[in-house]
């Protein structure tokens, strides 16, 4: 078993790659500048891949379950992981300088840096939006609409109410804008959507009444759920929403130079992630456990449970990110985005493992 491959001082050694990334792409050439062959070294029995993660989420659950378990030594990889508080933006920029093979990043962040010429390439979805609404208690037992009700009902009851999320041009925001819409909501007139940049924030603004809900990941106001300060009104990892069914919103990418040279890691990486994801349909609760006990130390036991729950059916099958979660893709987001999604080929969008395709 590996030793815990998220030490104390991640954040600090994160901080310096991307810093040192950032000098690198100072003096690069173009967006292929990203070191290739770095999967094996002479000698070593298996083949080493630098992974960069932001901190541990639900949406990224897969990676980490493949990491505590050796699931990638299954598949003759030995995943080298680094984690950190940078967001997606700064680890496209440690990827591209070749400080990783692969990164953990959102499908907006990948998907606009491609409209821009990165030339990344997905190698498994490990998310789709595991994201739910959450309303204060006192609120939601005002509406006169149950927490069963048809989510039609429930999505209409949200008029009227401040509802928090991240900012403008986020996945988060930019799917709560187009769910309202589908039920006949005004994003802008019908509801208050606040922008939050510090989730933490989230909890205490739903108990004290500041926010009337919350859109976000699931294990964020699930702290609200399990105090009873909160009700779980729609999730979207449960599938209450059946157009997001196909929804990827967490993806793994390498460069297209990667994956030239080391088509076999590619394969293996993603063959992980499938593996993973297997597990967690067949046995989630020992799946749960495993990530509860050695991921998500932190997090209070009632939460995890309560999070998980949502979670684990929200894990793409076969980790794959299939044509199908291309186009739902482009029909959520692209009346949104300044990006122009039409320049983005699948084909080159995803690796052939991680496709999905016979």
């Amino acid at each position: 078993m590996k030793q815990n491959p998220f030490p104390g001082t991640a954040g600090s050694r994160f901080a310096a790659v991307v810093a040192a990334a950032a000098l690198l792409l100072a003096g690069c050439a173009g967006p292929d500048a990203a070191k290739g062959n770095s999967a094996s070294e002479p000698g070593d029995s298996l083949a080493a891949v630098r992974v960069g993660l932001a901190i541990p989420t639900f949406n990224t659950a897969l990676i980490n379950y493949v990491i505590q378990e050796d699931i990638d030594a299954e598949h003759g990889l030995d995943m080298v992981p680094t984690m950190g508080g940078a967001g997606s933006t700064n680890l496209v920029a440690a990827l591209r300088s070749g400080s990783f093979d692969v990164v953990g990043i959102g499908t907006a962040t990948l998907v606009d840096a491609n409209a821009e010429g990165a030339n990344l390439v997905v190698v498994g979805g490990t998310g789709g939006l595991i994201n739910n609404i959450v309303l204060n208690s006192k609120v939601a037992e005002g509406l006169g609409v149950s927490p069963e009700a048809p989510v039609e009902e429930r999505i209409k009851a949200l008029r009227g109410l401040t509802i928090a999320t991240s900012p403008p041009g986020s996945s988060s925001n930019s799917t709560l804008r187009y769910l309202v819409k589908q039920y006949g909501l005004d994003p802008d007139k019908d509801l208050s959507i606040v922008p939050v940049n510090d989730p933490s924030a989230i909890v205490a603004g739903i108990r004290r009444g500041q926010f009337d809900g919350s859109f976000f990941g699931v294990g964020i106001a699930d702290v609200n759920i399990a105090d009873g300060s909160g009700e779980l009104w729609v999730s979207l990892p449960r599938g209450d929403i059946e157009s997001f069914k196909d929804l990827v919103g967490v993806v793994l990418v390498t460069t297209r130079d990667y994956l030239e040279k080391n088509p076999d890691a590619v394969a293996a990486f993603h063959a992980s992630l499938a593996d993973a994801q297997r597990r967690v349909e067949e046995n989630p609760d020992q799946v749960g456990q495993v990530l509860h006990n050695k991921t998500f130390t932190d997090l209070d036991k009632n939460v995890f449970d309560t999070a998980w729950e949502q979670a684990q059916g929200g894990f793409p099958e076969g980790a794959n990110f299939t044509r199908d979660s291309w186009n739902v893709y482009k029909e959520l987001f692209q009346a949104t985005s300044e990006k122009d999604f039409s320049t983005i080929k699948y084909e080159d969008l995803v690796a052939p493992p991680a496709r999905g395709e016979s």
